[in-house]
């Protein structure tokens, strides 16, 4: 280990530089004293048998050597050989344009013949042919409960007046029942009346007035069973006047409705034959 000491440290100690000689050269013989190193410069010595050092390589240009080392050799591309491929040719001059030549106008020639085939214009217009689909349209259906079924009034005051007595009679009926008798009468009665206001709207809108049917109190028999029986009779009566006012009339709404009311006739003749087997 080389001992490094501060001469000048040692002027400014009033250290005598010869008893410091003497006592460095006693205690390190074979070496130059500090003077002597600060006087000459420092030559180290190279042996004949050095190597020169060479530059440490990183960690990671050492890794991407290997790497380099371990991958194959990639073969140079060979020369592209494919033909050449011709030349193309010069496209061909358009030819210069020409301004457009404005033709004369041709005078109106009246007399001028007609051509051959053709058969001769007449003076009168001809007129469209119909279109197809104007000739498969559907008729437009006529307006219903109108004045023009003005004709239907004296039938529809007629059949007010059977539906009111209908109605009466069927109320009286039930209140001489009970029980199931008396409560199916008296859904026949409510039919009854409805009927009558149905018809009552009808004879309205066709007339513009209302019309009130003047019925006596209708006469039944003494016993349930015989007035059943005379009402049985009454409904089918009532069925054959709405099936014959609805072959008469050519309202649309009044035959439908008239049929509606001959079916519920007949509905009503059926339960009070039911009512008569249940007796």
């Amino acid at each position: 280990m080389e001992l490094k000491v501060d001469l000048p440290s040692l002027a400014e100690q009033n250290v005598d530089p010869a008893a410091f000689q003497r006592v460095w050269d006693r205690v390190m013989p074979g070496q130059a004293s500090p003077e002597a190193q600060s006087a000459a410069p420092s030559q180290t010595a190279v042996p004949d048998t050095a190597v020169p050092a060479e530059p440490s390589v990183s960690p990671e240009q050492a890794l991407s050597d290997q790497e380099a080392r371990r991958r194959p050799s990639v073969p140079a591309c060979p020369q592209d050989t494919a033909p050449a491929l011709p030349s193309v040719p010069n496209c061909p001059a358009q030819p210069p344009q020409t301004s457009c030549q404005v033709l004369p106008a041709v005078p109106d020639c009246p007399n001028c013949p007609a051509c051959p085939g053709t058969p001769p214009r007449s003076a009168e217009p001809q007129q469209a042919a119909p279109s197809p689909l104007a000739a498969s349209a559907p008729p437009q259906p006529a307006l219903c409960l109108g004045e023009t079924s003005q004709g239907d009034s004296g039938r529809l005051e007629q059949l007010m007046t059977l539906a009111r007595t209908g109605a009466a009679a069927a109320q009286m009926l039930a209140r001489r029942s009970s029980g199931s008798c008396a409560r199916a009468l008296s859904a026949l009665a409510c039919d009854h009346r409805l009927a009558f206001r149905r018809l009552s709207a009808a004879y309205f809108l066709i007339t513009g007035k209302r019309y009130t049917p003047n019925c006596s109190k209708p006469v039944l028999p003494s016993s349930l069973p015989l007035g059943l029986r005379q009402q049985f009779a009454w409904e089918q009566s009532w069925e054959q006047h709405n099936r014959q006012a609805a072959q008469n009339t050519a309202d649309p709404c009044l035959k439908e409705l008239y049929l509606e009311l001959a079916q519920e006739g007949a509905f009503h003749a059926g339960a009070i034959r039911s009512l008569l087997e249940q007796m």
